[in-house]
């Protein structure tokens, strides 16, 4: 049986799906350093978000709650050192 690690929040997440998608930014971030130009930052995050809503992409809250959770796990990768 092998144990999933959940990475350090700053605050406890209790959504299944934005700790999942946030788990994946994470690992995102720590394995993309060669495929990415610059750090993602608020501003990405409020793009994101701002384009999600645009798209009628909010109507599935388990899918938005997941691709939020990604963006914020990306971001929190500069500012949370990886375990």
């Amino acid at each position: 049986m092998s144990i999933t690690t959940q990475p350090q929040t700053l605050l406890p997440i209790s959504n299944q799906y934005f700790a999942n998608g946030y788990r994946l930014g994470r690992i995102w971030y720590f394995s993309s350093f060669d495929e990415r130009e610059g750090e993602p930052d608020d501003e990405y995050v409020l793009v994101n978000i701002a384009s999600y809503c645009e798209k009628g992409l909010h109507s599935d809250p388990n899918w938005l709650a997941e691709r939020i959770g990604f963006v914020f796990g990306m971001v929190s990768g500069g500012l949370i050192p990886e375990q």
